[in-house]
């Protein structure tokens, strides 16, 4: 099968070899221009520390690769996909979708702006899945997801290597809640870190973070139990504990009094959790309805909000049940 995959930072790079190693022939689209020439002459890039099989090719013209394949793999951060992708033809095109969050200019998640976008149709693919390690074919499983089951196992079934296994689920909107929220989350781990490293704190923020999936899950039509699996909690766990998660690290700086700009402009990659909590927080007030965590977030990424005070204020709230996981509190 013929794969175009556009976005070549380190996830985008990762799949390129898991899709090569299954027999499929590849295209990566890349937008800077000596990674382009980095690529083509070693197979190496600098994102992430592997050389790619022989069989893959790369490209800078974006119409080359989406005129490449009718199936095209987006690695695009999702604030950058409306710049990338609008105004292209995807007519007849399934979009596996790649990257995690909301548009902040629309609210809308990732397989809406794709068939805002005129594709044919549009499957996510989301779990705990560092770009390293699956570069280095460590083992690891991921959710294929979609409106209709026969899409989600058209793309599960695409995968054939022995260290990258695939589930189908239908509900796409669960899972990219998921995905958008546990980057919000992972902020608050990292500040978590770098307050002190508390694991009792990391537990309860890991498990309270899972209303906040449901809440907003509910409002938006997804099936409470997909919080629960790989795109779920999996990928929450694994984003709020794992040394390689750009979003943790952010949380980290933020803890040590750091602004917001100072940091994301050291950065390389994008911290897809910064907008997204701003996203989030548009979302909460649309619906009427309380994430307690990501407003927190929220506060101290764009309100200068210190975290300290953050975690006194979560702490110091009014006494509740714990299992109401639709209540408005």
């Amino acid at each position: 099968m013929k794969i175009a995959i556009v976005g070549a930072g380190s996830w985008g790079t990762a799949m390129s070899k898991v899709l090569a190693n299954s027999g499929h022939e590849v295209l990566l689209w890349v937008r800077e221009n000596d990674l382009l020439d980095q690529l083509k002459e070693s197979k190496r890039s600098y994102y992430i520390d592997i050389i790619l099989p022989e069989g893959i090719l790369f490209t800078g013209d974006i119409q080359e690769a989406i005129s490449f394949s009718n199936l095209i793999f987006n690695a695009v951060p999702v604030q950058f996909i409306r710049r990338i992708f609008e105004g292209l033809d995807l007519r007849g095109k399934t979009v596996v979708n790649l990257s995690k969050g909301i548009e902040l200019s629309s609210l809308k998640r990732p397989s809406e702006l794709f068939k805002e976008f005129g594709a044919f149709r549009c499957v996510t693919l989301s779990g705990p899945s560092y770009a390293d390690e699956v570069a280095r074919e460590v083992p690891t499983t991921v959710v294929s997801a979609a409106e209709r089951i026969e899409d989600a196992r058209f793309v599960r079934d695409i995968f054939k290597t022995g260290y990258f296994r695939v589930y189908s689920n239908n509900d796409q909107v669960g899972v990219e809640v998921s995905g958008a929220l546990k980057n919000v989350i992972a902020i608050a781990a990292g500040i978590i870190d770098g307050m002190g490293g508390w694991y009792n704190t990391k537990a309860s923020l890991i498990t309270r973070a899972i209303v906040e999936f449901i809440r907003l899950g509910n409002c938006l039509g997804a099936k409470p139990e997909t919080f629960g699996g790989l795109a779920g909690i999996g990928d929450l766990i694994v984003t709020c504990t794992g040394k390689y998660s750009r979003n943790r690290a952010v949380g980290e700086e933020l803890a040590k009094g750091k602004d917001i700009n100072e940091i994301l402009s050291k950065r390389k990659t994008v911290a897809e959790g910064v907008p997204t909590s701003k996203a989030v927080h548009e979302l909460a007030k649309v619906f009427n309805i309380e994430l307690p965590i990501s407003s927190e977030v929220y506060k101290v990424i764009f309100e200068g909000k210190s975290p300290w005070q953050a975690v006194e204020e979560l702490m110091s709230r009014s006494q509740k049940d714990e299992i109401n996981w639709l209540q408005n509190r």
